[in-house]
């Protein structure tokens, strides 16, 4: 609990493969694992509430405001609709974006909409926090604020992180225990 995990590896690891199944999104083909006691295989249902994921892609709706898109994944997840609003405008003040709030997605730059999926990811308050290479592609400076969000976001909310990365400087600042992945198995694992 409160940890940063962090897996490294080369491009076609595993990396990505691992974080499928252990978000519900592709069935292991052996093994197993549980997320806040629920089996991945048993129970997806319940490990995908008790869980939040950030991909590697942008996913976050272009036509919407940063404010739409959160609130859609309130009720996704069925927040009521008073703790939904108090919880989009405490997110986006914690990601940086309340003054952009109401404006389209679509006018972000590419650090803003990864800081609004990180938002988006932790809507209904998930056990853990998966985020599949969160600043491949963004720029330094883009990529310092995200590192910052996550370690404040982690200290707050006593929040476990998952986090893919091909950066051993990110691995290195960010996460307190480490794993290296390649042709799909662990290699490595220490603090």
């Amino acid at each position: 609990e409160g940890e940063i995990f962090g897996l490294l590896g080369p491009y076609g690891a595993g990396k990505t493969t691992l974080i499928r199944m252990l978000t519900c999104l592709m069935r292991p083909t052996q093994g197993g694992a549980k997320i806040k006691g629920y089996d991945i295989r048993k129970n997806p249902d319940l490990v995908r509430r008790a869980i939040g994921v950030v991909s590697q892609a942008m996913t976050s709706d272009l036509d919407l405001t940063g404010w739409e898109n959160l609130d859609i994944y309130g009720k996704y997840y069925e927040v009521p609709k008073k703790e939904r609003r108090e919880r989009v405008r405490y997110l986006l003040d914690i990601v940086g974006l309340k003054e952009r709030a109401d404006d389209l997605v679509a006018t972000y730059s590419g650090g803003m909409r990864r800081r609004l999926e990180i938002a988006r990811g932790l809507i209904h308050k998930p056990y853990i926090l998966f985020l599949d290479e969160p600043t491949i592609g963004l720029d330094p400076q883009s990529r310092r604020v995200i590192w910052d969000l996550l370690q404040k976001i982690r200290s707050e909310a006593k929040l476990t992180i998952f986090i893919t990365t091909h950066y051993m400087e990110e691995a290195d600042l960010l996460c307190d225990r480490v794993a290296i992945i390649d042709y799909g198995k662990i290699m490595a694992l220490d603090s």
